[in-house]
């Protein structure tokens, strides 16, 4: 008996000892858990501050700030546009074309707005008929007959006419989804759908989002992303430098050797959809004139403005796609006549100090330009010496809104930039540069032909055929010279050194992100 309680105090005082072991063990473990839990708590209230040139005048997603509040982080699509530009699931995570005109679209099953109000295919519905009210350019694109909410996850949209370019149209920021009945409540923010939320707007200063913790898809890394708008470039350069912002967008080929130079900064630069151009005003007393546009166009010095305004930072540019694209492979036409042949036709004659003139009457116009962009206002400043030296004489005037004044006054000339392919497809430029109902057709131009061609562009579903029926578009387009196309530049952006993510895309909306990080 004795001998057995021995035996069994031996074995309780192990079992106690190995359960002091097990809660030492555990409470490692709790601790050890509590120490990462810390961390993942601490790398989570990470914030950024980056430096964007255009500020939005409101947070109204349906119309001209469009591309500012999808670069926020905070807005989405139903589609979205990968690197190689091919239309993928976003808010819609599938679809499918049943005939020419219907398209059915099943969205995502677990999406909520910013306000918590479940998406659903009827809140869709009525987003995408507030966008085409509201914007112009949406309703070209789109070319909507109808929509019905089949289900809460399931929509069908039926266009007007066979619309080719549907699925590409509906990545465009116009059409961004929102809860339509919080655009203009008074006090709060447009409710979206994207990994940040709006947190605070300071028209013209600055934007300030924060993460979204019931988003849908993957969470944003940074708990905070101050977005400031800075319009001067050497201004953002400026605040790069000196640590006020992590990162900054549209930066000067300038300053690049400058950044180059220190290695607490990276320069990200990726190939552009982009095109640099000048516009004519098809009703200016100048250049309702065919023979003047030509004799701007050829007169303006694109090799020497790729490698000095430019510093390589881009390509020729002879038709509006770049020629990465295959509707951007058009042959350029020298002009066969020379600046005096095209100007004596038209009556001019110069006079003794070498300056053309016509009726008394000297050649002058004046030539727009705007800050956001600064090398265009140094190409700006080529193409005058250039004519200048042909008897012309440009002024250059700049404007803080370029789009307000090439809309609302009287102009000559115009530097002017566009993202010609954002949507990946011919069509969305196309469209409203060269459409005679566009309000974004500035130029006024006119071609009945022009005009058929874009119709049948808009019902061809072939692929190869709509490459080939752009490039017949732009050939005849080239022939008419509403604008001159110079350069294709690259996207340039610049960030300190542990800001990860933020890079320069092709597609230049998709700026702020759920996975931008800063060490």
């Amino acid at each position: 008996m004795v001998e057995n309680w021995n035996v069994q105090r031996k074995l309780g005082i192990w079992m106690v000892l190995a359960v002091c072991i097990l809660a030492l063990i555990g409470c490692a473990g709790t601790e050890e858990t509590s120490i990462n839990k810390g961390t993942k708590e601490e790398s989570s209230d990470k914030k950024a501050t980056l430096a964007f040139s255009w500020s939005p005048a409101s947070l109204d997603p349906h119309g001209s700030d469009s591309w500012e509040v999808m670069r926020s982080g905070t807005a989405e699509t139903l589609i979205k546009l990968n690197e190689e530009l091919e239309p993928t699931a976003w808010l819609a995570k599938s679809w499918k074309q049943e005939n020419d005109t219907t398209w059915v679209f099943q969205l995502q099953d677990n999406v909520t707005f910013h306000n918590g109000k479940v998406m659903d295919a009827s809140s869709v519905k009525e987003s995408l008929l507030r966008s085409m009210h509201k914007d112009q350019r949406a309703k070209g694109l789109l070319q909507i007959k109808s929509m019905e909410a089949v289900s809460d996850t399931e929509l069908k949209i039926e266009t007007i006419q066979p619309n080719a370019a549907l699925i590409a149209s509906l990545a465009d920021p116009s059409t961004i989804i929102v809860d339509v009945a919080t655009i203009d409540a008074k006090d709060s923010y447009p409710a979206f759908t994207g990994a940040f939320k709006i947190k605070q707007f300071n028209q013209d200063e600055s934007l300030i989002v924060e993460r979204y913790e019931d988003y849908w898809g993957e969470k944003a890394i940074l708990s905070e992303v101050t977005i400031k708008f800075i319009a001067d470039a050497n201004t953002r350069l400026m605040a790069l430098q000196s640590g006020d912002v992590d990162g900054a967008t549209d930066i000067s080929v300038d300053n690049i050797a400058v950044l180059e130079k220190n290695k607490k900064f990276e320069v990200l630069t990726a190939t552009s959809l982009r095109t640099h151009m000048l516009m004519y005003n098809m009703e200016s007393p100048l250049f309702k004139e065919l023979a003047l546009r030509k004799v701007v166009d050829m007169s303006i010095p694109r090799e020497e403005i790729v490698s000095s305004v430019m510093k390589g930072q881009g390509t020729v540019a002879h038709s509006p796609f770049s020629p990465v694209l295959q509707f951007g492979k058009v042959e350029n036409k020298e002009e066969t006549e020379s600046v005096n042949q095209l100007m004596q036709r038209e009556g001019w004659k110069k006079n003794a100090k070498g300056m053309w003139e016509k009726e008394g009457k000297p050649f002058e116009a004046t030539l727009l330009t705007f800050p956001q962009r600064p090398e265009l206002t140094v190409m700006a400043e080529v193409i005058q010496n250039k004519l200048l030296a042909e008897g012309m004489k440009v002024n250059i005037r700049q404007v803080e809104n370029i789009d307000d004044t090439l809309a609302n006054e009287d102009w000559d000339l115009s530097m002017y930039s566009m993202l010609t392919a954002h949507t990946g497809d011919p069509q969305y430029f196309l469209e409203i540069f060269y459409r005679p109902n566009s309000e974004s057709n500035v130029s006024k131009y006119l071609s009945p032909s022009v005009d058929r061609m874009i119709s049948q562009l808009s019902q061809t579903t072939d692929f190869d055929e709509r490459n080939q029926l752009a490039i017949g578009i732009q050939e005849e387009i080239n022939e008419d010279i509403p604008h001159s196309y110079i350069v294709f530049p690259n996207t340039v952006f610049a960030v300190k050194d542990g800001l990860k993510g933020f890079v320069a895309h092709p597609i230049e909306y998709y700026y702020n992100h759920s996975q931008i990080d800063v060490e």
